[in-house]
C-alpha cells in the first residue's frame, strides 16, 4: 500500500487557495448584488424623474388647456350671454353689459380707424339697448349701430363727408359717469339715454330724464370742459 504524504506547507496552501477561490466567489456576487441595486436604484431614479416629467408635462398640458378653455370663454361667453337690461332701465343706477368705451373700440375697428364724433346710447323696440357711434375715416363718415348687450355691429353706414365736428372721448376729459353724477342730484327721474356730441364746436353730454313725476321729460347739457350743467330749453 502505497502513502502519499502532504506535507503542512503544501496542505496549508491549498487551504488558502480555496479560502482565496470562496471569497473571490463571494465578492463577486456581492459586487452583482450591489451592481444590480445600483443600476435598480438608477432605474428607479430615472423612472421617477421621469414620471415627474410626465407630472409637470400634464400640468403643462393643463396650463395650455386652461388657456385655451379661457381663450375660448373670451370669444364664447363675453356679452353675449349677458342679461339684457329692461326697456325702462335707469342707466344712472344700471351697468350696460358693453359699457361706452367697449363700444367706442368696436365701432372705430369696424370703421377700419379714424376719429369718434359723436357717441350715443338709447332703447329700440327692435333690438333693445343700442349705441349710435359716429366715427371719421379719411373723408368718410361711418355710422354705426352696436348691440349694447352683445356688442354685436347691428348696422353700418358709410358715406363720402367731410367730418368737420371735433372728436370726442368717452373717457376724458369727463365720463358718462362723471356727467351723470353731475345732473342727477339736481333733477328727479330715471336716465333714459344720453350723448355726446359737439354743439358749436363746444363737446357736450346730453342727458335725457324721464320724469318721475308725470312732468316732460328734460334734456339736461353738461360741458365736459367746465362741468357746467344746463336744462336744454
Amino acid at each position: 500500500m502505497i502513502r502519499t504524504t502532504r506535507s503542512p506547507t503544501t496542505a496549508r496552501a491549498a487551504a488558502l487557495g480555496a479560502l482565496v477561490v470562496a471569497l473571490a466567489a463571494g465578492c463577486g456576487g456581492q459586487a452583482d448584488e450591489n451592481d444590480e441595486g445600483i443600476t435598480q436604484g438608477a432605474g428607479s431614479g430615472s423612472s421617477a424623474s421621469d414620471d415627474g416629467g410626465g407630472e409637470t408635462g400634464d400640468d403643462t398640458a393643463a396650463s395650455d388647456g386652461g388657456g385655451s378653455a379661457s381663450d375660448a370663454g373670451s370669444d364664447t361667453a363675453g356679452s353675449e350671454d349677458a342679461a339684457a337690461l329692461p326697456a325702462d332701465a335707469d342707466l344712472a343706477t344700471e351697468q350696460l353689459p358693453v359699457p361706452a368705451e367697449e363700444a367706442v373700440g368696436i365701432a372705430v375697428q369696424t370703421a377700419g380707424g379714424g376719429e369718434t364724433v359723436s357717441v350715443s346710447i338709447d332703447h329700440d323696440d327692435d333690438h333693445g339697448w343700442v349705441w349710435e357711434i359716429e366715427v371719421a375715416v379719411d373723408g368718410q363718415e361711418h355710422d354705426l349701430d352696436i348691440d349694447a348687450t352683445t356688442g354685436k355691429v347691428l348696422e353700418h353706414d358709410e358715406e363720402d363727408d367731410e367730418v368737420d365736428d371735433p372728436a370726442v372721448d368717452v373717457t376724458s376729459p369727463m365720463t358718462p359717469r362723471e356727467a351723470l353724477d353731475l345732473v342727477v342730484p339736481e333733477h328727479d327721474g330715471r336716465v333714459s339715454g344720453w350723448d355726446l356730441d359737439s354743439d358749436d364746436g363746444a363737446i357736450r353730454y346730453q342727458v335725457d330724464i324721464e320724469s318721475s313725476d308725470g312732468e316732460d321729460d328734460v334734456e339736461v347739457d353738461v360741458d365736459v370742459s367746465t362741468g357746467e350743467v344746463r336744462v336744454e330749453d
